[in-house]
């Protein structure tokens, strides 16, 4: 009896790595159909990144807070200050935004001083997820398309003129 039991698990065993096997290279009942090959094909060719638990993990980069002066009628109205981060995923990307950093800053308040008082004067409150849109708009300008993945707005205050 327990040479019966002894040969049936390891007929199981060599069936289960035979199995194995069959399904790593892709060979026998495993293996890929002309349609699959095809839609493998036209996905990469696409540029679609496929997510895995081994794909790159995304780096937070702390910026520098956006202080934004609002004129009207000439005069200093108010200072509006936005606190965000960036998100960006592998080392290069954290690398070049790392050394164009104050150049982006310099962008970010030039495009947003002309932005928020055109804004204002239409709203009388400014809407986040058009200042994210705004920011990731002009980092893909400075920066170029895909280095940054999201900019996130952390905080978005507004000081009266005066400082009070």
């Amino acid at each position: 009896m327990r040479k019966i039991a002894l040969i049936i698990v390891v007929l199981i065993m060599i069936a289960g790595g035979t199995l194995a096997t069959l399904k790593t290279m892709e060979m026998g009942p495993f293996a890929k159909t002309e349609e699959q090959l095809a839609e493998e094909a036209t996905r990469k060719a696409s540029g679609e990144r496929e997510l895995s638990a081994f794909s790159a993990k995304p780096y937070y980069i702390e910026m520098d807070p956006l202080l934004i002066p609002v004129f009207q009628d000439n005069e200093l109205a108010g200072t509006i200050q936005i606190i965000y981060k960036l998100e960006v995923f592998g080392n290069k990307n954290f690398k070049s935004v790392g050394k164009l950093k104050t150049k982006l800053g310099d962008a970010l308040i030039k495009d947003f001083t002309y932005y928020i008082p055109r804004t204002l004067r239409k709203n009388q409150n400014l809407d986040v997820p058009l200042i994210k849109y705004r920011l990731k708009m002009v980092i893909d300008k400075v920066l170029g398309k895909d280095v940054v993945s999201e900019a996130i707005v952390q905080g978005m205050t507004q000081m009266p003129a005066g400082g009070g």
